[in-house]
């Protein structure tokens, strides 16, 4: 007789469940890693968006003479470069409807239309006067508070609205 003994059919089916279990647990590990990366990332992106282009706006304001267009989502001030030339930058959005692109145009030293950043939901801009009272008024701006709210443009990571982003800012412009 042959004690060589092989494995039979119920117990080949047996360790295959088992291990397609053990497969497929595995795979769902990584699937929900790789969501949760794609997310991180997206929520990064929009983050860093939004950021940049808020500093920007904020970082120029401040070098603001004089403020010539105040609307509730676009702004219009000039100011002296280094040169001494008086250069007028208009911040606005641009798009028949959300998401819509941040816009800066610049006259002066040279025409520079920039599109900042896409993906902008809302861009919201408050105006006030010396006593902090908000105003309408260009010439009695004194402190301008900006939010930007935005979302990610590539809709392939999920849900638009879970990846969204709301800067805000504060600037006190230099034309007393």
């Amino acid at each position: 007789m042959n004690n060589e003994r092989g494995y039979t059919l119920a117990e080949l089916l047996t360790a295959m469940a088992v291990m397609g279990l053990l497969l497929a647990g595995l795979l769902l590990t990584l699937q929900e890693g790789q969501t949760a990366y794609q997310y991180g990332a997206g929520r990064a992106e929009v983050q860093q968006n939004a950021r940049v282009a808020l500093e920007r706006m904020l970082r120029e304001l401040r070098s603001a003479s004089t403020i010539t267009t105040s609307s509730a989502n676009a702004v219009t001030f000039t100011y002296l470069d280094d040169t001494n030339t008086l250069i007028t930058v208009a911040y606005s959005l641009s798009g028949a409807g959300a998401p819509y692109l941040l816009q800066r145009n610049q006259t002066g030293a040279a025409n520079q239309p920039d599109t900042l950043i896409g993906g902008v939901t809302s861009l919201a801009i408050t105006y006030y006067d010396p006593s902090g009272v908000a105003t309408s008024t260009a010439a009695n701006v004194r402190s301008i508070d900006i939010q930007i709210t935005t979302r990610s443009e590539d809709a392939t990571l999920g849900a638009p609205q879970i990846r969204s982003a709301v800067m805000e800012g504060r600037v006190r412009v230099r034309n007393e």
